[in-house]
């Protein structure tokens, strides 16, 4: 999905390097994905510093994609000064801890979700501005595109107030963005959209994930859900004023 969703992919010693140049602010477009080394993170750092200043990008980003490497880098890139970023993939295997009532879940189209996914933009953004937030949604538009994306969403008095939406390649199916405005938190909403996400996705795919993040609460709620974990992946940061914050885990 990232690489349909970025304008140039280009080789690299370790990997392979990710440019959208219409969306620089996003740094899931536009990151130095880590392939096949185990070099140290002082040399990532500085391939990183190379390819990504050249490209203008006032941040950069590195993307491990296996587990023990990225995990082995933390303490280093930690040195430099960035930020760790632990995505922890999880798949449906056993039924929810609870019955979860999805019958007021309904499947919309994404324009109706545009408010509610604006609003959760701000309050994980309080410091954002317009640019950034118009480069944010533009990337969940195309991630939506090339995801082939459905979404479902509980209104209450017609107005979307909780959402999740779900990925499909034809066989694999990711279950992504699930947010709840925050007036409306604790009545079990996010449990719901999550689980009819899953009810549909279950029905025409073979295997359905979610990832999350490792070190934030979300997770024990996934796990309550049936959800069990899989494995991780690590992702390094150093960012720039006035760019994207970390607001979602699709494509991590």
């Amino acid at each position: 999905m990232r690489d349909g969703c970025a304008e140039r992919l280009v080789p690299a010693p370790h990997g392979t390097a990710i440019f959208t140049e219409s969306l620089p602010r996003v740094w899931t477009l536009n990151v130095l994905r880590v392939e096949h080394t185990d070099a140290p993170a002082l040399e990532l750092a500085a391939e990183a510093e190379r390819v990504q200043g050249a490209a203008g990008l006032t941040h950069r980003r590195v993307l491990v994609t296996d587990e023990a490497n990225g995990r082995a880098l933390e303490e280093g890139f930690s040195e430099l000064g960035w930020k760790t970023e632990a995505f922890l993939f999880m798949a449906h295997r056993r039924r929810p801890a609870r019955a979860v009532d999805a019958s007021m879940v309904i499947e919309v189209e994404r324009e109706v979700l545009a408010s509610l996914r604006e609003q959760i933009v701000w309050e994980t953004l309080p410091g954002a501005d317009q640019e950034t937030a118009l480069q944010i949604s533009e990337a969940n538009r195309r991630f939506a595109e090339v995801g082939r994306a459905r979404h479902f969403a509980v209104t209450v008095e017609g107005r979307p107030v909780s959402a999740a939406d779900v990925y499909s390649d034809g066989r694999t199916a990711q279950i992504e963005d699930v947010a709840t405005l925050v007036q409306y938190r604790g009545h079990g909403y996010a449990s719901a959209v999550v689980m009819r996400a899953l009810e549909e996705a279950r029905q025409d795919h073979d295997f359905v994930f979610l990832t999350a993040d490792s070190r934030d609460w979300p997770k024990e709620l996934y796990r309550r859900l049936g959800f069990d974990s899989l494995g991780e992946k690590f992702s390094y940061l150093l960012s720039g004023a006035s760019e994207e914050q970390p607001q979602s885990t699709a494509a991590s």
